[in-house]
This record gives C-alpha cells, sequence and structure tokens, in this order.
C-alpha cells in the first residue's frame, strides 16, 4: 500500500552484479497533485512548490520539503499528521494510521497509530529506508538487512534473514523485499496470492498493495500478483514505465515521458489521472492518489545586470532569484562580453546573495553569470555588460576614486599623527 517514498525518479538503471540497485534522482522539487476519495481531507494537498517525497497512508498524506522538514494532511484520529518539526528528514512512509521518517544521521522516527508497536521504531542511526504497512512498520539498515515493528498476526514482521537487500515495501499484512541481484522475497499473508512474488532477477522497484503486489522490471515493463477483483493486477502492456505505486485497490504507475496510468478499483475516481506530463513521483493512499508535479529549476539574475559602475577592489553584492530544486550555484563572471570566463565562487549556498570582492580590472565589457552547479542547462547572465574600473587619481588617499573633502580630512587626520603626511620620516609614507 504505501512504500518508502522516494525523491524524485525519472528513470531507472538496472541492478548491477555487485549489488548496487541505482535510481536516478534528478533533485526536481515540485508541486502536489491529488485525487480520489476526499472525506478526511487526504486530497486536499499543501500550497507550495518545494515538495521533494511524497506517501499516501490509509487516509492521510505526507510530503517532504526541499529544506529537510515534514508536512502531514488528512485524517488525523490517531495522530498520523503530528509530525515532527525538524529540518533533517529525508525519507517519508505513511501507514494505515500511522507515519514514518527517516532522517540525515540514519536515525527513525515514528508517529500516529501505535496499536501494535508499529511506531516503536529500532533504535540507531545505519538506516536507510522506511516502509509502512496497514498495522506493521519495516526498516532497511545500511547493511543490507530488515527490521520489522508491529502486527505479526500474519508473520509480515517476521522478515528473512540475510544482508543483501536494498528495497522494502509494506502491504495490509504482507511484506515485499528487493535483493540485490534483482530478485524478490515476500512473506506474511498470501490468501490471494500476494506473496507469489514473479520469479527473475531483472526487478528494480516493488510495491504492496492491500492484498496484492506491484513491481517494475529493468527494462520498464511491469509485473504485478495477488487480489484482482478490480484488475489491480492485471498490469499495463508497455516498456516505458519508470516508477510505480500500490494502493489500496487500485495502482499507478509513471512513464518516462513524464506522464501517468492507473488501473484497479476507481469508485472515488482514484484512478482518474490528471492530464501532463511533468510528473515525477508518485504514491497511493487506500483510496486517494497523490502525485508530484515538476517545478523545473530556474535562476535569475538580478544584479548587476548592466549599466553598473563598480570600483574594482570593493565589495560588491550580487543578488539572483530561483525557483525549484537549486541548492548550489556557480559564479562567473567575464571582462570580454563573455568571449571566456572565470570564477567567482564555486558551490556558493543558494541564499539569494553573495559579496564579491571587485577584482582589479579595468573593462566595460563586463559580466555575471550564475549558474546551478548540479544542472549545467540552469544558468541566468547579466543582460547588458557593465564596467568594472580601476582608481588611478593620485591624492585619492581613502580609495573611493574621488579626490574630495573626506581625502583633506584624511590628511589632516594623518598630520594630526607625525606631522606631515609627505614626510618620509612618517609611518605610512608612499612616495
Amino acid at each position: 500500500m504505501v512504500r518508502n517514498a522516494r525523491p524524485v525518479t525519472m528513470f531507472v538503471v538496472a541492478v548491477t552484479a555487485v549489488c548496487l540497485l541505482c535510481i536516478g534522482q534528478v533533485g526536481f522539487a515540485g508541486s502536489l497533485v491529488a485525487w480520489g476519495k476526499n472525506d478526511d481531507g487526504q486530497a486536499s494537498v499543501p500550497d507550495g512548490n518545494d515538495f521533494v517525497a511524497i506517501a499516501a497512508g490509509g487516509e492521510h498524506g505526507l510530503a517532504l520539503r526541499s529544506d529537510g522538514s515534514l508536512v502531514a494532511w488528512g485524517n488525523n484520529d490517531y495522530g498520523q499528521t503530528g509530525a515532527p518539526g525538524g529540518n533533517d528528514f529525508v525519507g517519508i512512509a505513511a501507514g494505515g494510521n500511522h507515519s514514518l521518517a527517516l532522517k540525515s544521521d540514519g536515525s527513525l522516527a515514528g508517529w500516529g497509530d501505535n496499536g501494535f508497536g508499529q511506531t516503536n521504531v529500532p533504535a540507531g542511526n545505519n538506516f536507510v529506508a522506511v516502509a509502512a504497512g496497514g498495522y506493521h512498520s519495516l526498516a532497511l539498515t545500511s547493511g543490507g538487512s530488515i527490521i520489522g515493528r508491529g502486527r505479526n498476526n500474519y508473520g509480515q514482521i517476521s522478515v528473512p534473514g540475510g544482508s543483501s537487500f536494498v528495497a522494502i515495501a509494506a502491504g495490509n499484512f504482507h511484506s515485499l523485499a528487493l535483493k540485490c541481484d534483482g530478485s524478490i522475497v515476500a512473506w506474511g499473508r498470501s490468501d490471494e496470492g500476494q506473496c507469489n512474488v514473479p520469479t527473475g532477477n531483472d526487478f528494480v522497484l516493488i510495491d504492496a498493495g492491500y492484498y496484492h503486489s506491484l513491481a517494475l522490471r529493468n527494462d520498464g515493463t511491469l509485473a504485478a500478483r495477488g487480489y484482482n477483483d478490480y484488475g489491480q493486477s492485471t498490469v499495463l502492456d508497455g516498456n516505458d514505465f519508470v516508477d510505480i505505486a500500490a494502493g489500496g485497490w487500485h495502482n499507478l504507475a509513471l512513464k518516462s515521458d513524464g506522464s501517468l496510468e492507473a488501473w484497479g478499483y476507481n469508485g472515488y475516481g482514484q484512478t482518474s489521472v490528471p492530464e501532463g506530463n511533468d510528473f515525477v513521483n508518485i504514491s497511493a493512499g487506500s483510496y486517494h492518489s497523490l502525485a508530484l508535479a515538476a517545478t523545473q529549476p530556474e535562476l535569475t539574475l538580478l544584479d548587476p545586470n548592466g549599466g553598473e559602475n563598480l570600483l574594482a577592489g570593493k565589495t560588491y553584492t550580487i543578488s539572483w532569484q530561483s525557483q525549484g530544486y537549486i541548492t548550489e550555484v556557480l559564479i562567473e563572471y567575464s571582462t570580454n562580453n563573455g568571449s571566456s570566463w572565470s570564477q567567482v565562487a564555486d558551490d556558493v549556498n543558494n541564499t539569494g546573495s553573495y559579496d564579491w570582492p571587485m577584482p582589479a580590472v579595468d573593462s566595460n565589457e563586463c559580466l555575471v553569470r550564475i549558474g546551478s552547479a548540479r544542472y549545467w542547462s540552469v544558468s541566468d547572465t547579466s543582460y547588458e555588460p557593465f564596467t568594472i574600473y580601476i582608481c588611478k587619481l593620485d591624492y585619492d588617499l581613502n580609495g573611493d576614486c574621488f579626490v574630495d573633502l573626506f581625502d583633506f580630512a584624511f590628511i589632516a587626520s594623518e598630520w594630526l599623527q607625525c606631522g606631515n603626511k609627505f614626510d618620509p620620516n612618517c609611518k605610512g609614507y608612499e612616495p
């Protein structure tokens, strides 16, 4: 039903022979889209375009912002939307009536319904993924082993031994795990065949619904097992799928062109997917669906933007605006109208401004260029050239490139200290 919510996924690379599951993540932030049942506000998503991961629970939803903070909405009868504060979260999962989160230090947090101990997360800081089922939780360690918590009436937290697992998923009463060789292991309730997972070692993604299981192969095709009264285990044709999500009785799939497909139970419109091809992440709840629509990264240079006269040796503030998921920027300048570029600073935090010590150059063909340190195509350049000049005025003693009363005041101050600024015996004398 609800698995560990990954950051935005755009393409999938096969599991390699050395046990590395590589899921390409372009890092787009975006806005939330929801449809389906909304009696508890589970489809009334929060505004914003800085979300990077989503998770749909029974009747609630979670989202992770680019700053590492959490947002939750929907049914809160068990406190499942009472997300903890802080900005150190990197992963989320939503269960039937409980929620889980992974922190940047590898530790876990859990909240909501704890009737079976499903939010009593294991201690430690060696976790890399979480998954939340109907009444149980799973955690994957950095060593590739799995720990379970919560209800175990069907053996759903009696996890298999070993340290070769790379992904986990939790259904209502069953669990799935993906091994580093690309094969799938299942345990728990299987009266509908949900644990009779397909064979092979070419799988790269897994997810679990109420009583069915869903998987994605490295060739972009789908496989499913389990309850099929609504067609949820009858997969779609095609080999261009890049992400999957299994809900209570329905499924979602993301295609390589950014569009969505859905199938299964549609009593609340949960498979009536929105149009568009800008989607990058999906998640399915009991009777509602979530998607993340990408906000394309953009940078807009504000200053200097043309016509400025800037004095060499002084400090000038470069300023810009951005949208989308841009954490660091590269700043460059040119003194020949863009024919060549020199670096101002690399890997600068995207704060919107940078104090630039002006270089010692004389040119009226200067430009500044700012770009994303991660996406080379995202950049902006000064609209018109500006000037950097070196001051060469005699008696400009305070360095502002003007000879005025401030310079005479400077001379007077020096005279008071040593009698004559221009006396070779005076400290600081410059011929």
